[in-house]
């Protein structure tokens, strides 16, 4: 009898090219403009409503497992047809692309409290709190990134339902987890929906995927 294909082969290579586009993309935004943060003036994101939110360490477990959550659903998501695959893809350009000029323009901050709980928990988020300054805060990364993979796995017909139904519950959980370990203000947010539903709605408006296809064009020709 002859063996089943392993779960990444069976995963098309459009879907791999895809992954790439939005990593690079991601990377670049976050790392880029870090770069002139030294040449800006930084302001305080915070307000009333973030002195009510409390801090509390084992959110960090949602925070963190929001990394696989992407990846898994991103190959899933892209895993479609090449068209809706590609108007994904161009809609998350665009989107960290106007992240990238709010990061330049409105640069944030805010406060972030001493841990000073034992356990666990608290080493987490002493770790992210080491390794990810409180800078880039809005729009959220981290929510615009989930909402990108719900929304996306609602409308991929590579996705099955009880999936989409998950990543709406996980992108729910991931909003409260940005706010809860004290990464974001509360109006990171609103923010990171708008600007990744925007995108969304460019993209399909504006048949964005024909970039991807003019792209994919010029490259097969050279």
């Amino acid at each position: 009898m002859p063996r089943r294909p392993g779960i990444f082969a069976r995963i098309p290579k459009h879907a791999w090219i895809g992954l790439a586009v939005l990593f690079v993309s991601m990377m670049l935004v976050y790392y880029a403009t870090r770069l002139a943060l030294p040449y800006l003036t930084l302001h305080v994101l915070t307000g009333p409503l973030d002195a009510r939110i409390p801090f509390s360490p084992p959110w960090v477990t949602v925070y963190v497992l929001s990394f696989p959550f992407w990846l898994v659903s991103a190959l899933w998501i892209l895993s479609a047809d090449r068209a809706f695959a590609r108007r994904f893809c161009a809609s998350f350009v665009l989107a960290m692309a106007v992240s990238c000029a709010v990061f330049l323009l409105w640069p944030g901050t805010l406060e972030r409290p001493e841990v000073t709980q034992r356990g666990f928990f608290a080493q987490c988020v002493r770790f992210i709190y080491r390794v990810d300054a409180p800078t880039n805060l809005c729009p959220s990364l981290h929510v615009l990134n989930s909402y990108f993979c719900c929304r996306g796995a609602w409308e991929s017909r590579a996705v099955p339902r009880r999936y989409a139904v998950f990543s709406l519950v996980f992108f729910l959980l991931v909003c409260c987890s940005v706010l809860l370990v004290k990464q974001h203000a509360f109006i990171d947010v609103p923010a990171a929906v708008a600007v990744a539903e925007a995108a969304l709605q460019c993209g399909r408006r504006l048949r964005l995927e024909r970039v991807g296809s003019a792209v994919e064009h010029h490259f097969r020709k050279e």
